[in-house]
């Protein structure tokens, strides 16, 4: 049963207002999580959906029911960009309604989400207590449910143009993907999984860490979501073509690639933080983190939902030691490979970005993207 639920908000002299709709799983046409769709109050007739990555943030639940329960709620009690972006640009805004619980990180669409490989789920149980630990059952529906995501999310866009038709909104058959930090990972690596259906990709925060669009670097290979030498028929062209917009702040030190290491405690013990509340780590005689190696002297991760061992040891390795080397790096890669992507840095850390600064930027780079595209249509109608 579709809901629906009128929402507005006022913010810093902002209002949204329009509707939400509240789409349920569909297995039968290839879905098995939910999306909703924000429509505006002033929605264009015709016009291009937006998919907004969902990320529910540190809100990281344990059991599948309540994350599917924080997903639903987060489209509809607090604004995210899309919405943001959508009010504004009459556009209507779709968002898969990727549940995220703790130790399997769907909503960054990681190696593991890729592949369905929940092993490292399993392997978490051992380090919980027991009002923590999971069944096999549940592990096997978060599993079941979370297939193939990004093709999941095919089929959404799919199913919401109908929905939208239904409505009388027609949109194109190319959508602009867009997140922030976990949410920008899935928007980038979306869009290298499926670029036949991107029209632009915007992605704030992903601490440098876009897809290289190539299969080997430095003779290491690079399988996804370092490169795409695991994703079947990767078409470069079409990726590289795409208009693409990454930024992040000037002082945004969030590290998802951090590998293991200890912690600064006093002397009754207990963990030092600083002031955003974050442990601090040890650190040598030049401010470097020192790592906690395994047995071989190989780095671990530290948050083993969202790398590999072998992903951390390459991405410090390859790409660099800090989101903003890697940003860098990132930025000078895409332009090698001929990536149509701008980079942009906005001052602040990663969750003190003016947004009503970045929402202004990247409106118009949206615009210049669909005036871009209807110059492109004008200049090759035929009579």
């Amino acid at each position: 049963m579709i809901e629906s639920k009128k929402v507005k908000f006022e913010k810093n002299n902002t209002v949204i207002d329009g509707t939400a709709y509240l789409i349920p799983p569909n297995p039968n046409e290839g879905y098995k999580c939910g999306y909703s769709l924000f429509i505006p109050k002033n929605c264009e007739q015709n016009t291009t959906l937006i998919m907004h990555s969902c990320n529910t943030g540190n809100n990281v639940p344990i059991h599948l029911e309540e994350a599917n329960e924080i997903v639903k709620k987060s489209t509809y009690e607090r604004p995210n960009l899309g919405m943001n972006l959508g009010n504004d640009l009459n556009m209507p805004v779709l968002v898969p309604l990727i549940p995220r619980v703790r130790g399997y990180y769907t909503q960054a669409l990681g190696s593991m989400v890729y592949h369905n490989d929940v092993s490292i789920l399993l392997e978490d149980q051992a380090r919980r207590n027991e009002e923590e630990k999971l069944s096999k059952q549940e592990i096997r529906m978060i599993q079941e449910q979370c297939q193939d995501i990004h093709i999941q999310v095919v089929n959404m866009i799919k199913s919401s143009k109908a929905f939208l038709q239904s409505l009388g909104i027609t949109i194109d058959t190319k959508v602009i993907v867009e997140g922030y930090s976990a949410g920008s990972k899935f928007a980038n690596c979306f869009t290298a999984l499926h670029p036949e259906l991107v029209k632009a990709c915007i992605g704030g925060g992903n601490s440098g860490l876009g897809i290289l669009p190539i299969i080997e670097y430095k003779g290491q290979k690079l399988n996804f979501p370092l490169g795409v030498a695991d994703v079947p028929n990767f078409d470069y062209d079409a990726f590289c073509q795409i208009p693409q917009l990454y930024y992040i702040g000037t002082e945004d030190d969030n590290d998802p690639a951090m590998y293991k290491c200890n912690f600064k405690m006093n002397a009754n013990r207990k963990f030092l933080r600083d002031e955003e509340n974050k442990l601090i780590p040890v650190t040598d005689e030049s401010g470097k983190i020192i790592p906690v190696l395994d047995g071989n002297g190989r780095l671990q991760p530290r948050y083993l939902e969202n790398y590999t061992q072998l992903e951390i040891e390459q991405i410090h390795s390859l790409l660099g030691e800090n989101p903003q080397i890697r940003f860098a790096n990132n930025e000078a890669m895409y332009t090698a490979l001929g990536v149509n992507a701008t980079f942009k840095r906005f001052p602040r850390a990663h969750n003190t970005l003016n947004q009503n600064c970045i929402k202004e930027y990247v409106k118009n780079f949206i615009r210049n993207v669909i005036a871009q595209e209807k110059q492109f249509d004008n200049s090759h109608k035929t009579i």
